[in-house]
């Protein structure tokens, strides 16, 4: 597929949704709240660095591996439609599986599972079969200096919209995900 900017926004969209680089607010700013400004930039650019990397990496290998293992990409679509469902779920209601703020410091502050997830991954494979590659791929690109923004100026989105905000961000986003997945249910299903 040629690249297209309609097809860039429909994949930056939810790319940006599901990596959700407004959740990762209150952590970032916990985790280095004893930083110096130039280390908590350093921080944010290894989280966005890192996040490119599993989302290219697992664009480029995804669809490898799935052919490998024989999965048709029918199924993928149901069954990640199914999973990016539930993330949504969790989002849109704050339900929150496993505690993030007793994950390492390395893991969070590199952006992965905060960032780049599974939810990104899979994103990112659902939306290669259906918008292309290249499309996907500069959204990803896109998305993850996106998040690197926020991270970078994640103080002053926290002190503008509080965590009351941010949570609302955080449902919102959890309704559009829930929006996307039951599609790729439906196109998986033949619907």
């Amino acid at each position: 597929m040629d690249f297209s900017l309609t097809a860039i926004i429909m994949a930056l969209v939810p790319l940006f949704v599901v990596m959700d680089p407004f959740s990762s607010v209150p952590v970032f700013i916990s985790l280095t709240k004893s930083f110096q400004p130039k280390e908590r930039r350093e921080a944010a650019e290894v989280a966005a660095i890192v996040a490119t990397g599993v989302l290219v990496g697992f664009l480029i290998f995804g669809p490898i591996i799935l052919s490998v293992m024989g999965i048709r990409m029918e199924s993928f679509e149901i069954g990640g439609g199914i999973l990016m469902l539930l993330i949504a779920i969790s989002f849109a209601l704050g339900i929150e599986y496993g505690d993030k703020n007793k994950a390492s410091v390395e893991a969070v502050i590199i952006g992965v599972p905060l960032l780049s997830g599974p939810g990104t991954m899979l994103t990112a494979v659902l939306l290669s079969s259906t918008i292309g590659f290249w499309n996907v791929l500069v959204a990803g690109i896109l998305s993850c200096i996106a998040s690197f923004a926020i991270l970078l100026l994640s103080s002053r989105i926290y002190h503008h919209i509080g965590k009351n905000g941010l949570e609302i961000l955080s449902r919102v986003a959890g309704v559009l995900l829930a929006a996307f997945a039951v599609e790729y249910i439906r196109k998986g299903l033949g619907l």
